[in-house]
């Protein structure tokens, strides 16, 4: 007789509790959904303004040393382009003659050599104004990864050794800027080829390299020995190639087919093939190493295929001007402001005697957002530009890091 009495009062508890879950999941649910921000579709929802109190304090772990000389490209750029054109920062919008003006102004501190480095930074916070990226959550997050200008063995000629051939841009790609056709297109611009009547997506990497599309067609610019170093030449944008002979040449970026770019290496870590923690270029090359069977077939997963032209120049940002080490960061283009000042936060690697690295540690630095890329996609995604030689491919190879981007202009 307890038994039923008790399944009765249970009964009645679960009745009124059930109500009770109800109204906390659906404050939670509230709460929740009053922190979420709307998906970030253009410029405008790229950034928020942000006080210098919250932003916290700045620091430059270089002593601001060679930022002038990426700046003055900065500003090089700015006064070539039409003074109207327009620059978005979140819900401020500039010209170029503003983004002029506010080089200037940058310039004129970190060039006056009268002023402390904690002078120059206190001149900075009360001339500047702040606007933070929203990230890939909405809060800021930003995920850091390095660049660097990579050298590859080629030659003139093709033989036995020097078999995979280096690609000039074809004079067949079409451009089409989608901006002149309305603006209910989710891309600006997209390429392609004529076919018949019709235009048709470009050769994609399998086509190119496996299929021969671009055979016969005198486009074969250099012969390379290592055909994933080429593709990694392509990710990083541009390199530098040692000829036959000792004779070293810039392979810049000269365009891509219009596809678009997928990691590899999240296929490597998809499959089991390399730990998400251990994945960086150099374990890449490692697989493929241990696994030169996969390389075409891994490669091919990945459309996009970028040309080049051979320079003897340095290697040019996406805005046109010589990318500086330590101090050019690529980012989205269609988000975030071409040439713009920016302060960066996150870790670099300390390198050892033995070329390994023994730690990562926090800092901050004025850089300039001079580039982009295929894989840069979004408002959490920045590649920072390491230069060239063993310490930044080490440091360019690795860098996966937490950070957050800030975007500076002068105060009006």
């Amino acid at each position: 007789m307890v038994r039923p009495q008790k399944e009765n009062m249970i009964g009645t508890l679960r009745k009124s509790i059930v109500p009770m879950r109800f109204g906390v999941v659906l404050i939670l649910l509230l709460a929740v959904a009053g922190c979420l921000r709307p998906p970030v579709t253009g410029p405008q929802d790229a950034m928020e303004p942000l006080s210098w109190k919250r932003a916290g304090e700045i620091a430059d772990d270089l002593d601001f040393r060679n930022v002038a000389i990426a700046a003055r490209r900065s500003l090089g750029y700015y006064q070539k382009i039409p003074a109207e054109t327009e620059f978005i920062l979140g819900p401020l919008r500039v010209t170029a003659v503003d983004m002029s003006a506010s080089m200037e102004s940058f310039l004129a501190i970190i060039e006056n050599d009268s002023l402390t480095t904690a002078q120059k930074t206190a001149l900075i916070r009360e001339q500047f104004s702040l606007y933070r990226s929203v990230g890939s959550d909405g809060r800021g997050k930003v995920l850091v990864t390095g660049y660097y200008e990579p050298m590859i063995s080629c030659s003139l000629t093709q033989d036995r050794v020097f078999r995979y051939p280096m690609y000039r841009r074809p004079d067949d790609i079409i451009e089409v800027d989608l901006r002149q056709f309305g603006n209910g297109f989710p891309k600006n611009r997209l390429f392609g080829r004529i076919e018949g009547k019709k235009l048709v997506p470009y050769y994609t990497r399998e086509e190119i390299e496996k299929k021969q599309a671009l055979a016969n067609r005198n486009l074969e610019m250099l012969w390379c020995a290592d055909q994933v170093e080429i593709y990694l030449l392509q990710v990083q944008g541009s390199g530098k190639v040692d000829v036959m002979g000792g004779n070293v040449v810039g392979a810049l970026y000269d365009g891509q087919n219009g596809h678009p770019y997928r990691s590899i290496g999240r296929h490597l870590i998809d499959i089991g093939a390399i730990p998400k923690e251990q994945m960086s270029m150099q374990a890449i090359r490692q697989y493929f190493r241990d696994n030169p069977a996969a390389i075409e077939s891994v490669l091919h997963l990945n459309p996009s295929f970028v040309f080049f032209r051979i320079d003897t120049g340095p290697a040019v940002g996406s805005i046109g001007v010589p990318v500086t080490a330590g101090r050019s960061i690529a980012t989205d283009s269609g988000l975030f402001p071409k040439g713009a000042l920016a302060l960066l936060r996150t870790e670099k690697p300390i390198i050892g005697e033995d070329g390994l690295i023994k730690e990562w540690i926090p800092f901050s630095r004025i850089v300039l957002n001079q580039d982009t890329g295929g894989a840069i996609k979004g408002a959490g995604r920045v590649d920072l530009f390491w230069g060239d030689g063993a310490e930044a491919e080490t440091a360019a190879g690795y860098m996966q890091q937490p950070g957050e981007l800030y975007f500076l202009i002068k105060k009006r």
